[in-house]
């Protein structure tokens, strides 16, 4: 029988917590204890496996199993009691006769070390092993295609010179540990990785799980492991980060696919080293693609057949190399590119023909091939990095394009010349520090960038581009010229935005469409949507700009600082910049702020003269006037960057939520096909119809009669944002217009003229979107208002007889005035006049050095039904009184 101060020695000495995670079960605290799924029934939904931590047992709420970690390892082993107290500790004998332990009384069982320990005595080793990992062990790297130093400081590779008896303790537990965990040999037999490389295996979450040494010596064993420890996954944490992972079998063979450019990799170490434990993981991170490359023998295509057999629920394919290669004599033999080359075609399974006599530049061109084409482009990938060349340019000394790289979710863009060896250097610390990745990795990536721009036919200049207008005639023209000359124009646009599948907004939507269309003006509008994560305000703007002709549209997810600043001369003339995130621009703002404002964006740059060797300057004119939308979830965006926008927000009530899902749901009662050829016929009705829209000049003969609130600064910036709304709405309504013609400097110029229609769309649109509501006031602050709103007008109606009619934005008074109106005390007059004075709908006329307080009413009695209003703008009706009273009908 087992001694029972055995079995209560495994009870206690063992981290029971550690050991269910060692066994692939992830646990996360929760209150005093820790939960995770339970291995023993169906518990895919609600984590029912509790751990306590304090007494060292574990139970399910949902099975009802539980017990200590004997009882743990019986249930997951399905072993019996003996079998699974032989796990946890092999010093104990399965057989039925008496222990060696028990037959020898006075021997004391030792105690198994706890996890966090052991955890701790792995550290310190693989840190010794680290600082001697010198020319020795890094040659026999070298001489087997690795080199890269990067990989072996990320996986802390080392090596063991055997001597790490002598520099500890002759005596004590650390000697005893390390015995007792594998790291050193009983009876003092020296060290069990000496003489070798030694490899740490990490779990996910970056605890050494084991140790793996590879001898590189002559007539010698090559692979070491520690005993009674699982050999692991090594570098399984690229589950976490990579949709699509390769399998290989050794470690030095991953090493050798990192050293081709593919991190996604993780080595099974041994053909049996990949269970249903592992399957489990790559489901639980979202592995979808699986790639074996294992050994081109024929022990390595039984294990693939076998590895097939037990992998379900991913798209598995299958890389076999030639002539019984395995990835790192492949390496050897051919080189990092053609390895490269190889993972990246479509080849697999014995299909690479060996016979060639130059097959490493046969694969090497493979990867070139590799590319995929794309509008103004092409793209290439490398390992789980894409890359996009955009408008590629090509001469004697340059090699010019706009690089766009996308790896994990991340984005970044910028433009370079690739002959410029400064430019290839910033270009790959950005991406480096971006996506985490070895600088050695990206340099080899963009060595192939270049070969591949090499290689490919240069892109049409945009100016070129430019010059290929698309002619809009016969039926499609019909269509357009119909749609625009349309009374109904607005409503119209607001029912396709609804057939497109954008629901509600209708505010935003049609002041999009109008500052859509202003990019064909020399002032285009720009709008911002501030609003929540997950509101809709991407689906907002990408609704909006579908109705721009593609040819007009730069859309980009991310933007680095100066990347504006050398496109190309014409390339954002009269365009739509739709900015998907503006968290992705932030380092872009003040190129964005100068398009806006001056509608052109010129920077200087130091260059070398390569006729003369001289610096010199470069001069680069990037041209506008480009019509700008972004959108972001920062409320604290620069004021500088706010002030050029017509910034607004997504309705984010119950009542617009219950509308979005009805319609979702409707849509499913929908054909989809259907549904699609419609929405593609309403797009390309207006895409004919902005690209019928003239560039005309817009003239507003009522701009003299038009008010706008003066009791702020902002105004001096607002009031054109809101004038140019007026032209814009009327360069959208030209076919609905006559055509005008003046002559300047002896050249005939076409335009239209505002009329009182556009000014009431213009109004409209500003209320609801510019505009306050006096919802935002408290409800004292608003009868407070509604008050001072009564007495103003009282005194305003007795002034009407006198020859000086004053206005009612002249009326001044003071707080006793209000007190004796209102009847309300000083203490509560004082609390919600600051509050409407705070809002600007009170003005303080005076009240500095010592003098009396007085005040005047900016508000006008808009707004007592609910309803947004921009203080300050004339109604239409008034606009009409005053324009027939200054005869401008004739």
């Amino acid at each position: 029988m087992i001694e029972k101060e055995r079995i209560e020695a495994i009870k206690n000495g063992i981290d029971l917590k550690s050991y269910v995670e060692s066994r692939g079960i992830p646990l996360k605290k929760n209150g005093k204890g820790y939960f995770g799924l339970c291995p023993f029934h169906d518990d895919n939904k609600t984590p029912s496996l509790s751990v306590n931590v304090s007494n060292n047992l574990w139970k399910c709420f949902g099975c009802g199993s539980g017990g200590d970690v004997i009882r743990f390892v019986e249930l997951f082993d399905k072993v019996d009691f003996r079998q699974a107290v032989r796990t946890l500790d092999p010093g104990v004998s399965c057989s039925k006769k008496e222990s060696p332990v028990a037959a020898n009384p006075e021997q004391v069982p030792p105690k198994l070390l706890p996890e966090p320990k052991v955890q701790q005595l792995f550290d310190r080793v693989i840190t010794i092993y680290e600082k001697n990992f010198d020319e020795t062990g890094k040659q026999y790297l070298y001489d087997r295609g690795i080199s890269d130093a990067i990989l072996f400081e990320r996986h802390r590779i080392g090596y063991c010179t055997g001597k790490l008896r002598s520099i500890l303790p002759s005596k004590g537990d650390v000697l005893d540990d390390l015995t007792q965990i594998g790291v050193l040999n009983p009876n003092n037999n020296g060290e069990r990785f000496s003489g070798c490389l030694t490899f740490p295996v990490f779990d996910l979450e970056g605890n050494i799980t084991t140790i793996y040494g590879r001898f590189f010596h002559q007539n010698t064993k090559r692979h070491v492991f520690l005993p009674n420890r699982s050999t692991g996954i090594w570098n399984v944490n690229a589950v976490k980060t990579s949709p699509e992972i390769i399998i290989v079998e050794s470690i030095i063979d991953a090493l050798s696919v990192m050293t081709a450019g593919f991190l996604n990799v993780i080595s099974i170490q041994g053909t049996n080293g990949f269970s249903e434990r592992e399957i489990d993981l790559f489901r639980q991170y979202g592995v979808q693609k699986i790639i074996l490359m294992l050994d081109g023998d024929e022990a390595g295509k039984k294990a693939i057949k076998q590895l097939k057999e037990k992998i379900t629920g991913f798209t598995v394919t299958t890389k076999i190399l030639p002539d019984n290669h395995d990835p790192n004599s492949f390496l050897m033999a051919h080189g990092a590119e053609a390895l490269a080359g190889f993972i990246q075609s479509d080849d697999a399974d014995n299909s690479i023909d060996t016979t060639n006599p130059d097959i490493s530049s046969s694969l090497t061109a493979k990867a070139v091939q590799a590319t995929q084409p794309q509008p103004n482009g092409f793209s290439v990938m490398f390992g789980l990095r894409k890359y996009q060349i955009i408008g590629l340019e090509k001469g004697a000394r340059k090699l010019k394009s706009t690089v766009r790289v996308e790896h994990g979710g991340k984005l970044h863009v910028d433009t370079l010349d690739f002959y410029s060896a400064r430019s290839r250097r910033v270009l790959a610390q950005d991406i480096c520090r971006i996506f985490d990745e070895a600088s050695e990795t990206i340099e080899a990536d963009i060595t192939r960038l270049i070969r591949c721009c090499e290689n490919a036919e240069e892109s049409e200049k945009p100016e070129e581009q430019q010059g290929k207008q698309v002619i809009v005639k016969g039926k499609e023209e019909e269509k357009a010229l119909e749609f625009g000359r349309s009374t109904d124009l607005i409503n119209h646009i607001l029912s396709d935005f609804e057939t497109c599948g954008l629901i509600g907004e209708d505010a935003n939507k049609l002041l999009g469409y109008v500052i859509m269309s202003s990019r064909k003006l020399q002032t285009p509008l720009a709008m911002l949507i501030l609003a929540s994560s997950g509101a809709g305000k991407t689906a907002l703007q990408d609704a909006i700009v579908a109705f721009c002709p593609p040819e007009d549209l730069v859309k980009l997810t991310s933007l680095s600082g100066k990347a504006l600043f050398y496109k190309e001369q014409t390339s954002l003339k009269h365009k739509v910049l739709a900015l998907e995130e503006g968290d992705g621009a932030e380092d872009a703002f003040y190129a964005i702020r100068n398009l806006i404002s001056s509608g052109v964006l010129v920077s200087e740059s130091t260059i070398k003269d390569f006729s003369t060797g001289k610096l010199t300057t470069m001069t680069n004119e990037v041209e506008g006037p480009t019509g700008v939308f972004y959108t972001t979830t920062q409320p604290d965006t620069d004021p500088e960057t706010k002030s050029r926008f017509f910034v607004t927000g997504i309705d984010e009530s119950r009542e617009q939520t219950q509308r979005i899902l009805s319609f979702q749901r409707k849509k499913q009662t929908t054909d989809e096909l259907t549904t699609k050829m419609i929405i593609n016929g309403i797009l390309q009705k207006h895409w004919n119809f902005q690209r019928l829209l003239k560039p005309l000049g817009i003239k507003n003969p009522y701009a003299e009669h038009l008010t706008y609130g003066d009791d702020r600064l902002q105004s001096r910036r607002d009031q054109p944002k809101y004038l140019n709304l007026i032209k814009s709405v009327a360069f959208l309504r030209q076919m609905q217009k006559n055509i005008k013609h003046e002559y300047k400097d002896d050249k005939q110029v076409a335009y239209v003229e505002v009329d009182f229609e556009d000014i009431r769309i213009a109004n409209d649109l500003a209320h609801k979107v510019m505009g306050r509501s006096l919802d935002e006031l408290s409800r004292p602050g608003r009868d407070l208002l509604l008050l001072l709103d009564d007495m103003v007008e009282n005194i305003f109606s007795r002034n009407q007889d006198q020859t000086h009619v004053i206005k009612r934005t002249e009326i001044g008074f003071t707080r006793r005035d209000i007190r004796e109106y209102s009847k309300w005390s000083n203490y509560r007059v004082h609390t919600h006049l600051k509050e409407l004075v705070d809002l600007e709908y009170v003005l303080v006329e005076s009240g500095r050095n010592g003098s009396q307080y007085r005040y005047c009413l900016a508000y006008e009695g808009q707004g007592k039904s609910g309803q947004r209003f921009v203080l300050g703008l004339k109604d239409v009706e008034d606009i009409k009184e005053l324009a027939n009273l200054s005869g401008a009908f004739g």
